[in-house]
This record gives C-alpha cells, sequence and structure tokens, in this order.
C-alpha cells in the first residue's frame, strides 16, 4: 500500500484533525442541506482521527459512526469519543445492513477507495431510501493526465484525483440522483498557501509527508500533479427512492 499520508504530521501541522481542505465548512453545509438531526444515523466514510464524527456530535447531537482502514487513526478516535462506535475496514465492503444510514459523508476519502464502482455500490446499499451521499472531495481539471499519479506509493486524496464528469455518469448509474455541485477551489487555494507558508514550498510538503522523505519523489509528484491541475468540489447526491 506505501506510505499513508494521512499518519504523516505534516498533514495534521496543515489540516488540522480534519486532514481536508475548508476544515468544517463544507461539513456543515451538509448538514444543512440535507436538513440532518439527531435522530438521523450517519457514517462517516474514511473517518480518520473521528474530526467530524466530533464535529457532528458537538454541533447536532447526531451520533455518526465511522470506518476507517487505519489502526493508527482510530485509535486516536476511539480514545476521543468513546460515544461513537468505530470500525477498522473500507468502503469496499462496509459491515452494515441494508438500509442502515441516512446520510453517509465521504469527505476527502472517496478518491482513495481501492475500487470506486464497488464503494459507490456499497454506499447505495446501506442508504435508506432517499438517504444522503456527501461528496467533497479532489478533481482533476485536466484528467488525461490522473493515471500517471497511480505511479505513486503514498496514499492520500491528491494522488486519486477525480474525473468529475466520469464521477457524476458513475453515481447516476448506480442509482443516486446528484443534487448540487459545487466548484469549492478557493479552500484548495487557502490550504495551498498555509502549506508554502509553512513549509517553504509544495515540493518540501510532499517530500516530508512521504515515508522516506524522498526529495526527487516529492518534487517529480509536484510535477505532474500541476499537469493535472487540481480542483475541490462539494457533491450531494441522494439515493432514488425504490
Amino acid at each position: 500500500m506505501g506510505c499513508n499520508a494521512y499518519e504523516s504530521h505534516c498533514m495534521s501541522d496543515v489540516m488540522g484533525q480534519t486532514l481536508r481542505p475548508g476544515g468544517f465548512t463544507l461539513t456543515e453545509k451538509g448538514v444543512q442541506y440535507c436538513k440532518l438531526s439527531e435522530k438521523d444515523l450517519v457514517l462517516d466514510l474514511g473517518c480518520g482521527m473521528g474530526a467530524t464524527i466530533g464535529y457532528l456530535y458537538e454541533k447536532h447531537q447526531i451520533k455518526a459512526k465511522g470506518i476507517d482502514p487505519s489502526e493508527k487513526l482510530l485509535k486516536i478516535a476511539k480514545e476521543k469519543l468513546v460515544f461513537s462506535e468505530f470500525v477498522l475496514g473500507t468502503g469496499n465492503d462496509l459491515p452494515y445492513d441494508v438500509d442502515s444510514f441516512h446520510c453517509v459523508f465521504a469527505e476527502c476519502t472517496l478518491s482513495l477507495m481501492k475500487d470506486l464502482n464497488q464503494t459507490l455500490s456499497e454506499v447505495y446499499r446501506v442508504l435508506k431510501n432517499a438517504g444522503w451521499f456527501v461528496i467533497t472531495d479532489v478533481y482533476a481539471k485536466n484528467p488525461t493526465m490522473v493515471k500517471e499519479l497511480e505511479n505513486y506509493s503514498f496514499n492520500s486524496c491528491i494522488r486519486g484525483l477525480h474525473n468529475l464528469n466520469e464521477l457524476k455518469e458513475k453515481l447516476e448509474n448506480k442509482g443516486f440522483h446528484i443534487m448540487i455541485i459545487e466548484d469549492c477551489g478557493d479552500l484548495l487555494k487557502e490550504l495551498l498557501v498555509k502549506i508554502i507558508f509553512t513549509y517553504g514550498s509544495m515540493d518540501i510538503f510532499w517530500s516530508m509527508a512521504t515515508e522516506h522523505g524522498d526529495c526527487n519523489n516529492g518534487v517529480k509528484f509536484q510535477q505532474m500533479l500541476k499537469s493535472c491541475k487540481p480542483g475541490y468540489f462539494m457533491l450531494i447526491a441522494q439515493k432514488r427512492e425504490v
């Protein structure tokens, strides 16, 4: 699997425990749009250290569940948020029954899934009729170069930039109705400025965020990333009633 950049202190240094651009700004937007309340069952797909789960409980009394493939990050989440249920796993095989949740959040995590089609099928399966799927993630404005990023071994959402048109098509084919999709590039730009201010350059940041601190690898990755022209988006989809 290679290095998990989310377990690097470099990530939390610039993004805090949310490990994504914008913190809870888009989380709150999702809550308001979907009109979520403490009565709703929510799943955080790729919950990391439990930042979103903590936020949902503190701000809205929503007791969400979390799933993540990192034992290290889940240990932190379990120690902080004893009221919640955390499971080690991935989106490819969600250990929940059909029609379990009113909403699934995937905040900068859908791009990490090994099998996107399978993950979308699983999310659809565990959602109730008319349930919500809230996605925030990175995409490539120049998607022709995305495949090249797969040659790099560390695990980060920026390595799995979405082709936005393909993602929308996959969601619709699975049975989702796309309600809103918005470009949130300003949040990504703010993060890039913060990274450069903190580390001096993106090359240095990516080198330090990788397991071996390989500067040449970090520079090459950054060059390839630039050619993809990264953007950031929010998409809210609803499961069609059956």
